[in-house]
């Protein structure tokens, strides 16, 4: 790809097809372009060109001009005068030398001032879209500039082709007058009538516009080229005039195109390249003065306009990076300037060889443009006017609460409106304020409230519907006029609605963009909405609101539960290997925390209590192991969220360890101020022998579904046992090692932190965030006194015993280390610094075999409640986290949600089941692939391969966070 518009392949097709290559063969020009039918050709061409005038006309937004009026007419002035100045200059050269004095000089000399001082305003849209800077200050200004610029360089167009057209000045001043009375019957009759007629069709409200409505706008349009053509200037200005009174209010200018915009550049646009083209012959341009006169008016086009519009646009105050780019932008000229040059040369004006030199000078500078904005104003040194605000027509302002705490801000990324319904139910699961009556018990006994103002944070949303950029005239108009078009979109309509049914800030925004920069697009909308956390939205297998993005059932009907594999798609038509490209480019560039939300019915999830249909999944009849497993988190999720003979939404976080599953805990504390949901986070603490709680998952007992593809059956089973695997089996083994080394050697200092620091951190972070209680109500001691036994550390000259043992930690003097019990008082975000060494794993296994058995500590077994009313941690210990996970998540039912860590950065083995996955093979591990574990991490990538009803959010931790209890 070389960034170029396509204009200039069309350019280029077009000459190729002249005398320039294939038409200095004799018999191809005879039999291909016979000279009988040049005729048919030239009439059919114009009538395209009036058409893509019109087009041109549609674009030019006269609100365009209000943002940077002052500014936008000193640099269209500046733009004009200076190029127009010293093409005149240039042009007595041109006249003498090629022209040989033939012809009027003043019309020439008017021409090619012309020629120099025109901008191509279609192709400097492209270009801008292209490079992602529409809605930069530079590329906003450029736009406002180049309308002014193509009006006022049209008009001086008309004025050339009336002074060549006439053999009189006097003549020549009536045709220019009769175009001008023409235009002010156009503007003050013509176009009030035509807005009352649109008001009453509904069009300018967002109704598709009827056939009457387009017969009578293409009417106007052929009319007004019949009058132009007919006063003897030229049929393109008539649907070039009709096109700029169109209105854009309800996307209507957008709408007109659409319907015309594939005919214009499919069939008409290609003839009149091709025409042109025949005209164009560089073989004329064999001569070292001519050669000279080329590189002259080359760099006036180039000079002029640079210095022109640079200078303007550093007296308003850009700096001389941006003026210099505002002057190469503006230098652009393209298929507006072929047509010029078309319209100079059928007027007789300039002769074929002064008409193919300015050709290659249009092609030069336009092919020129783009690389030089690209290495001028790379994206560090782009800024963007406004950032998203709450204050204008596409918000929302809730109400102010005096005892919530500060504002969260979110940024929702969407694309399809399918989208919105569990979007909202997931928002809605923050958005509720906390009930004064409820209450829970701290450490002490007492009862405390929940509502208390460091808990409850309103939620402020920015909504941003993000559509692909095609290479179509209406995308591009649809990209900078889509924060009028925002206003009318439905899906940021029903978002609105919502909002203020919750009593929730909310800004609605509308983007479009290439593939390339979907990312930048999210992070720079993040940027610009100080978004602590950023969510998007995918569909799930399971999701009913699929069907139009993914073949399956028909619209209103539901798929399956449980469909393990990869989520459906994002809407935007990636496939499986492109949606995890872009899922790792987002998690690379994102400043802030990140999720990717993947929806499988959460909007539609049944919340009655189901008593005799509990989800088991496929499990054997013979494994009472797994069957005692699932039963029991069955009966806890049921426990933890009936009220009342409601099955409420249940949140499930599980947690192995790590800055991202910190961030997790976070999100879902966050939504513990919503009454009517209930979360549990499942901690699994790995153990060295077996437990209870072990399971192993293979595709034995768990086979894939039939309407998927099956792999070859896995008998792996124990670590003891044996298995054998077949080549595709090793295969993908092999590559889960290599992405595995990959990602140790990326992750550079994390690698450093040892697994007991990591756990250390986890303890510290669940002790404070969550305040778990005891099993036996006398909990304060014992956790501070594990937590203090887990956070001082040995010598750092002293060797780490290389052997586990029970009663390891418990010999220590949890008095003689100090610190812990500070820091857990002074901040909630503990960061530990100094001198540490705490690699000893012989406390972690004594933790698990009863060593560290504080009532108070999270790494015993067991249930514990915690400072928030409906929020429960439950500690599992078994030696396959992972597995025992994967089956638990298979009792959850439609309306419950699963947030996890992405946990791709940390490198311990432990947190990204390095081991348990080196030892197994699990069931569904068919539907995981290595890529995609890398974009969503491990436990991610699992759970979706072996399946589950839940709607799943995975989470990254900031960069500032990832360090930072």
């Amino acid at each position: 790809r070389l960034y170029q518009p396509s204009v200039i392949s069309e350019i280029i097709g077009g000459i190729l097809l002249g005398p320039t290559a294939l038409s200095r063969w004799k018999a191809f020009a005879d039999n291909v372009f016979p000279k009988a039918s040049l005729v048919n050709l030239n009439l059919v061409a114009n009538f395209g060109l009036v058409l893509f005038l019109f087009m041109v006309g549609l674009e030019l937004d006269p609100r365009m001009l209000k943002r940077n009026m002052s500014r936008g007419i000193a640099i269209s002035a500046a733009g004009i005068v200076l190029p127009f100045g010293l093409g005149v200059a240039v042009s007595y050269a041109l006249y003498s030398i090629l022209m040989h004095s033939e012809g009027k000089f003043v019309n020439f000399l008017l021409f090619c001032g012309v020629a120099m001082a025109i901008t191509a305003f279609p192709v400097l849209a492209r270009i801008l879209t292209e490079r992602n800077l529409l809605k930069t200050t530079v590329g906003s200004m450029c736009m406002s500039a180049a309308a002014v610029d193509d009006v006022v360089s049209w008009c001086l167009l008309a004025l050339v082709i009336a002074l060549t057209n006439n053999s009189s000045g006097l003549t020549a001043l009536w045709v220019f007058l009769a175009g001008l009375a023409w235009v002010l019957f156009v503007i003050f009759a013509v176009r009030p009538v035509y807005l009352w007629y649109l008001r009453r069709s509904g069009v300018l409200s967002g109704r598709e516009p009827t056939q009457m409505v387009l017969f009578v706008t293409f009417m106007m349009v052929m009319v007004s080229a019949f009058y132009t053509d007919a006063i003897g200037i030229h049929a393109i200005f008539g649907g070039f005039l009709i096109g700029v009174i169109i209105p854009h209010d309800g996307g209507f200018a957008v709408k007109v195109v659409e319907k015309i915009e594939d005919v214009v550049h499919i069939f008409f646009l290609p003839i009149y390249f091709t025409l042109s083209g025949l005209k164009t012959d560089f073989t004329d341009l064999k001569d070292g003065a001519t050669w000279g006169l080329w590189v002259l008016v080359t760099f006036v086009a180039f000079f002029g306009k640079i210095v022109g519009c640079g200078i303007a646009a550093r007296f308003t105050k850009f700096t001389w990076r941006e003026s210099l780019t505002v002057g190469i932008l503006m230098a652009t000229k393209g298929l507006v300037e072929l047509v010029v040059l078309n319209i100079g040369l059928d007027a007789g004006v300039i002769d074929t060889r002064i008409f193919s030199l300015m050709v290659l000078m249009a092609i030069v500078t336009t092919v020129a443009t783009t690389p030089l904005v690209t290495w001028l104003y790379p994206p560090k040194y782009q800024k963007r006017p406004d950032g998203m605000q709450t204050d204008d027509a596409h918000s929302v302002a809730g109400d102010v609460d005096p005892n919530a705490g500060p504002p969260a801000n979110l940024l929702v990324v969407l694309s399809r409106i399918q989208q919105v319904p569990a979007v909202m139910t997931l928002l809605g699961y923050f958005s509720r304020r906390p009930a004064s009556t409820t209450t829970a018990q701290d450490d002490s006994g007492a009862l405390v409230s929940a509502a208390r103002k460091h808990i409850y944070r309103p939620i402020r949303v920015f909504g941003l519907r993000l559509l692909e950029l095609t290479g179509r005239e209406s995308s591009i108009m649809q990209h900078y006029e889509s924060e009028l078009q925002v206003l009318t979109d439905p899906a940021m309509a029903m978002f609105r609605a919502f909002a203020r049914v919750a009593n929730m800030a909310f800004h609605a925004a509308l983007a479009y963009s290439d593939r390339e920069h979907f990312v930048d697009n999210i992070c720079n909308s993040s940027q610009d909405a100080a978004a602590e956390i950023t969510i998007v939205s995918a569909f799930g297998r399971s999701s009913s609101y699929n069907s139009d993005i993914v073949s399956g059932p028909a619209e209103g009907s539901k798929t399956p539960d449980l469909t393990p594999g990869w989520f459906a798609s994002f809407g935007w038509g990636f496939t499986t290997e492109q949606q995890a490209a872009f899922i790792t480019a987002l998690f690379a560039k994102a400043h802030n925390h990140v999720c990717v939300f993947i929806d499988c019915g959460l909007a539609d999830g049944e919340v009655k209590h189901e008593t005799n249909a509990p989800n088991y999944g496929a499990i054997s009849q013979g494994n009472e192991q797994e069957r005692r497993v699932v039963v029991a988190a069955s009966d806890d999720a049921d426990r933890i969220h009936e009220t009342g003979g409601q099955r409420l939404p249940l949140v499930v976080v599980p947690f192995f360890g790590g800055a991202d599953d910190r961030q997790a805990v976070r999100l879902a504390a966050e939504m513990c101020t919503h009454s009517a949901v209930q979360i549990v986070v499942w901690r699994f603490v790995q153990t060295g022998q077996p437990t209870n709680d072990d399971v192993v998952l293979n595709e034995d007992r768990f086979p894939s579904k039939p309407n998927l593809p099956q792999t070859p059956a896995a008998t792996h089973t124990r670590r003891a046992g044996s298995s054998e695997i077949n080549p595709w089996e090793e295969k993908l083994e092999n590559a889960a090692r290599t992405s595995d080394l990959a990602a140790d050697t990326r992750v550079g200092d994390e690698s450093a932190k040892s697994e007991a620091f990591e756990r250390e951190e986890d303890e510290a972070f669940i002790s404070v965030c969550l305040r778990p209680n005891s099993l036996d109500g006398d909990s304060r001691a014992n956790r501070l006194s594990t937590a203090t036994a887990l956070t001082d550390v040995d010598s750092p000259d002293q060797d780490p015993p290389t052997t586990t043992t029970a009663n390891t930690a418990a010999d220590e003097d949890p008095a003689a280390r100090g610190g812990i019990r500070q820091k857990l008082a002074q901040r909630l975000h503990l960061r530990h610094t100094g001198s540490r060494h705490a690699n000893d794993p012989s406390r972690w296994a004594a933790a698990n075999s009863g060593g560290l058995d504080g009532a108070g500590s999270t790494l015993t077994a067991g249930d514990r409640t915690t400072q928030f009313a409906n929020l429960r941690i439950k500690t599992i210990a078994t030696s396959t986290p992972l597995q025992t996970f994967l089956l638990r998540a298979r009792t959850l039912g439609s309306s419950d949600l699963i947030i996890c860590g992405r946990s791709v950065q940390n490198s311990l083995a432990y947190f990204n089941h390095a081991q348990e996955l080196a030892a197994y093979t699990l069931a569904g591990h068919s539907h995981t692939k290595a890529e995609r574990q890398r974009a969503l991490g491990t436990t991610a990538e699992y759970l979706l391969g072996f399946g589950t009803s839940a709607s799943l959010m995975v989470i990254q931790a900031g960069p500032g966070t990832r360090d930072t209890v």
